[in-house]
C-alpha cells in the first residue's frame, strides 16, 4: 500500500522540481529583460541629452553670428558645424551598436521563455 502512495508522491514533487526550475529561469529572464530594457531606456536618453546640447551650441552659434561676413569667420563656422556633425555621427553609431547588442540579448531572451 505504502508503495502505491509513494509514486504518486514521488511524481508530485518531481513535477515541483520541473516547475520551480521553470520559475528560476523564467524570474532570471524577467531580471535580464528588465536590465535590458533599462540600460536601452538609459542609452536612448543620454544620447538625446547629448543632441540637444549640440542642437544648443549649433544654436548660440548661430545667435552669436559666429559665421560673420568674412571668409575667415565662415571658414570658423563651417569647422565647428563639421565637428558638431562628426559628435552627432559619433552618438549615433554609438547609440546603433547598443541597440544592435541589446536586440542580440533579447533575442537570447526570446528563446529562454520560449524553452
Amino acid at each position: 500500500m505504502s508503495e502505491s502512495i509513494g509514486s504518486p508522491m514521488a511524481a508530485f514533487r518531481e513535477r515541483q522540481n520541473v516547475l520551480a526550475g521553470k520559475y528560476s529561469a523564467s524570474a532570471e529572464a524577467d531580471r535580464a529583460l528588465s536590465e535590458v530594457l533599462s540600460s536601452a531606456h538609459q542609452t536612448m536618453l543620454d544620447s538625446i541629452r547629448r543632441l540637444d546640447a549640440i542642437a544648443a551650441e549649433i544654436e548660440r552659434a548661430q545667435q552669436a553670428k559666429l559665421a560673420a561676413d568674412t571668409p575667415l569667420g565662415s571658414r570658423e563656422y563651417q569647422r565647428f558645424l563639421v565637428d558638431k556633425q562628426r559628435e552627432i555621427a559619433a552618438i549615433v553609431t554609438n547609440a546603433r551598436e547598443i541597440s544592435h547588442a541589446k536586440s542580440l540579448v533579447l533575442h537570447d531572451l526570446q528563446d529562454r521563455y520560449r524553452g
